[in-house]
């Protein structure tokens, strides 16, 4: 019965920490979207939107293309600094030491691509389709997902599940994940590298292919 009440205490103390570690990264997340929008200067937005438009968006501009170039503007544009400014709000702003430790991991984080298996109400089972661990993962965070489609998402490990940080996108095409499989296969037998560095760069184009 000790042994009973104690697994279920420590249940409960694991639950209590992941709902505190979602707040924190909710308040980093949100605080970095305020210092996007107010801090960057006109030069550096209008650089931004000329790569971004240039590599991604030549088309018509529409409600998914802002919102997508809004999440890339502040975790993976490079400023004329060099730096993302995301770095640049972590660099800048008094936080707590656990918010600084989300955040540094918040800033390495790309669109992983996923397959969703099955989704009740915040919680979600999915299938990351693209990295070195191929295994079903449970994100918490409140979002519309639809079963056996295409996802890609930005995943904060926490406590016990992977938190869901910003907006969803939906994969652009039913054909994006294979070419997106293809091309990286290629580049990492060109010259190695990351996935993550790959999705870094390259997520928006399989977001916004039709």
């Amino acid at each position: 019965m000790d042994a009973e009440r104690g697994l279920l205490d420590l249940t409960e103390y694991r639950h209590r920490k992941q709902m505190i570690a979602e707040e924190q990264a909710r308040a980093v997340y949100e605080s970095a979207k305020d210092f996007c929008r107010h801090e960057p200067n006109i030069r550096e937005i209008v650089r931004a939107k000329m790569i971004f438009t240039k590599r991604f968006a030549p088309v018509e501009k529409d409600s998914l293309t802002e919102d997508v170039f809004s999440e890339w503007l502040l975790f993976d544009y490079k400023t004329i600094k060099g730096t993302t400014l995301f770095f640049q709000f972590l660099q800048s702003r008094a936080l707590s030491p656990s918010q600084k430790t989300l955040g540094a991991v918040m800033m390495t984080l790309p669109w992983e691509p996923v397959l969703v298996e099955k989704h009740e109400s915040d919680d979600t089972l999915c299938l990351p389709l693209l990295g070195d661990h191929r295994e079903w993962s449970r994100l918490r965070g409140k979002t519309c997902l639809k079963e056996d489609r295409v996802y890609f998402v930005r995943k904060v490990p926490l406590v016990t599940h992977e938190w869901i940080l910003g907006p969803v996108f939906e994969a652009g095409s039913p054909d994006s994940v294979d070419e997106m499989k293809m091309r990286y296969g290629q580049r990492y037998q060109e010259n190695g590298g990351l996935w993550r560095a790959f999705l870094k760069e390259e997520a928006p184009e399989f977001i916004l292919t039709d």
